[in-house]
């Protein structure tokens, strides 16, 4: 039994030549020849269109992103990135953290769940 002949946005598909396992992968490593190719695939809309990944609850890659489940995968941080920079300072044995800059933010955080009466007011630091 042979496949039927693709559509003209299939045969142009970026991942054409690709395995079925690295195209319908789960994890981001397995994927992530798809991932590239589809990075600059000239028919990204037409493959989103026809598979409809949150629709058919798809697995695999498809327009440029990892589904899984039919929910996009949130795609993990690069070395170098913003995200894993981050990461990296707050890992233990790393940058320090701006402690001023921190307790700053603790405390804006606090003061608005305070404003939505999410917990009794504040008293100057004592505690009971």
């Amino acid at each position: 039994m042979s496949q039927p002949d693709p559509t003209p946005w299939q045969a142009a598909a970026a991942c054409a030549g690709l395995s079925p396992s690295v195209v319908f992968a789960r994890r981001e490593r397995q994927a992530a020849p798809a991932l590239r190719a589809c990075a600059g695939c000239p028919v990204a809309r037409e493959c989103e269109a026809a598979v409809a990944p949150a629709e058919s609850w798809f697995d695999g890659v498809c327009a440029g992103r990892l589904w899984r489940n039919g929910r996009p995968v949130k795609p993990r941080s690069r070395p170098g990135t913003a995200a894993s920079a981050h990461r990296e300072a707050a890992r233990p044995g790393t940058a320090p953290l701006d402690d001023r800059a921190v307790a700053a933010q603790l405390d804006a955080v606090l003061d608005a769940v305070l404003a939505v009466g999410g917990a009794p007011a504040r008293t100057g630091g004592d505690r009971d």
